[in-house]
């Protein structure tokens, strides 16, 4: 079978260099001699300690992010020299973005069944002969003034940080993080991962990815032909990016019947879709935490990752990712379709942000001469948002980095003081469920022993919940919005 998860493989780079990023902060960290940084890397207590974890998308392409990433090493590097006390007593580590696709063509869609299970990566790659890392280390450590690495820190996390580009193509973002953190409900983290999360150090955590999550629970179908044929005759559709809109997003379709309603990402092109090839423009798209029940529901990783602390202001997170809108999807001749399947209209979500000129490009979307591209990250960006103002969202294809880096940089800053990080009552999670999973009108539809729910409605779900996303949501678009505006 030819790939068909190629379109999917698109983000690897641009996590890459924002870990080197990170690594511009040491110019000789651990050496006495430096005057500049034998004082900095002195630990000032608990309240300037900081577990800064990096997930690096390894899948195919984005060297164009990578790049964009690299320019603003050294200003990041400052910005965490210049923290309150110095530089803090730190760790970082490194995580990819492959979790594995499990099920029953795992190697023909270039993926494997498990994945990384979110395991720092810290062997030499970017062809280094050596990290500097100690022998047996996993993440970089300055504490108490010692390093666990010789060398500048930029140099150890240019070796570690490049994870090439033949991970997964079906991304498992928010999955590796909850899982390098131990925090999936699925027992502790890997043992290379021991030691890196401390209860009274920040958490900061930042995503740089051109696709959204996929993240799916691990006897899942979604990566499976489950007996069917890779084309639309299959009960799920091909197996291909588009898997992940289908069944991870819901979004109102203001041409349909009930243009109020959050369905599902049809499968087939409506009637009433325009162009050649034909496409529709859907809005207000959310994660998909109940309908479909085939991707893990978001604000299950944000009640895991919250937990971790007792305070969870004790954690800022941010995303370099694709726009959520504007977001369309189109129907195209698959590039190489399997043997036996002709006059067939594949569907794909079109590139919120790229050259406007590319045909898989959203005409309305943000433009990019410099190759960056990505598809809506709906499920990241949501994510990201229910952390409020300790978390940030920017897009990939912005020209240059200077800003968010700069804002992850002041976030981490705002929380390394000791009236930030002071112990307190533990927030309740909410229940793991959609905010639509209870609604009326979620159809069961069934096929090849498969069933998932086709739509759900936004009268009918009429909960709290439903209207704190929905107004989260509309905060997302007028932000995006904004920026457009200023050519951001």
């Amino acid at each position: 079978m030819p790939n068909p998860v190629k379109p999917v493989a698109r983000s690897f780079v641009r996590h890459l260099v924002l870990l080197a990023l990170v690594g511009g902060a040491g110019c000789g960290a651990g050496d006495p001699d430096n005057p500049r940084l034998a004082g900095a890397v002195t630990a000032t207590g608990a309240g300037q300690k900081l577990d800064l974890l990096f997930m690096v998308d390894n899948s195919s392409s984005m060297t164009f992010a990578q790049q964009k990433l690299l320019a603003e090493m050294q200003s990041f590097a400052t910005a965490l020299e210049s923290l309150p006390g110095g530089l803090p007593d730190l760790h970082i580590a490194v995580i990819s973005s492959d979790m594995g696709a499990p099920g029953d063509v795992a190697a023909s869609i270039g993926c494997t069944q498990g994945g990384d299970q979110g395991q720092f990566h810290s062997e030499p790659q970017n062809r280094c002969a050596s990290t500097g890392l100690d022998p047996g280390a996993t993440f970089l450590s300055v504490s108490d003034g010692v390093a666990n690495f010789t060398g500048p820190l930029a140099d150890v996390l240019t070796c570690i940080a490049p994870l090439g580009a033949s991970g997964c193509g079906f991304e498992h973002q928010l999955a590796s993080v909850a899982r390098a953190l131990g925090a999936d409900g699925k027992g502790p983290p890997p043992a290379a991962n021991q030691g890196f999360l401390r209860a009274d150090a920040e958490l900061a955590i930042i995503l740089l990815t051109n696709e959204d999550d996929c993240s799916a629970p691990e006897d899942t179908t979604l990566y499976s032909l489950n007996g069917g044929m890779q084309s639309q005759l299959n009960p799920l559709g091909p197996i291909a990016n588009y898997r992940c809109n289908r069944y991870g997003h819901l979004c109102k379709d203001p041409l349909s019947g009930n243009p109020d309603a959050l369905v599902m990402p049809p499968q087939e092109a409506p009637a009433y879709a325009t162009g050649s090839p034909p496409s529709i423009t859907l809005t207000d798209c959310v994660s998909d935490d109940g309908c479909s029940g085939l991707l893990t529901p978001v604000v299950s990783f944000v009640n895991g990752i919250k937990a971790l602390k007792a305070n969870p202001d004790q954690i800022v997170v941010g995303a370099i990712v694709a726009p959520p809108e504007p977001y369309a999807v189109t129907w195209v001749q698959p590039g190489n379709p399997p043997p036996g399947v002709t006059d067939q209209l594949w569907p794909q979500v079109m590139h919120s942000c790229g050259a406007l000129s590319g045909d898989d490009v959203n005409p309305a979307g943000q433009n990019a001469d410099d190759g960056s591209f990505g598809d809506p990250a709906v499920r990241v960006a949501q994510w990201v948002r229910a952390f409020g103002d300790n978390g940030f969202v920017s897009s990939i294809c912005d020209p240059t980095y200077a800003g968010p880096m700069q804002q992850f940089a002041s976030l981490i800053a705002a929380h390394l003081q000791p009236s930030a990080t002071t112990s307190g009552a533990a927030a309740t999670p909410a229940p793991p469920t959609g905010p639509l999973a209870t609604s009326s009108t979620c159809g069961s539809v069934s096929g090849h022993g498969l069933s998932h729910r086709e739509g759900c409605s936004v009268a009918s779900a009429g909960q709290p919940r439903w209207l704190a996303v929905a107004l989260a949501g509309l905060a997302l678009v007028l932000v995006r919005a904004r920026r457009r505006r200023r050519g951001r």
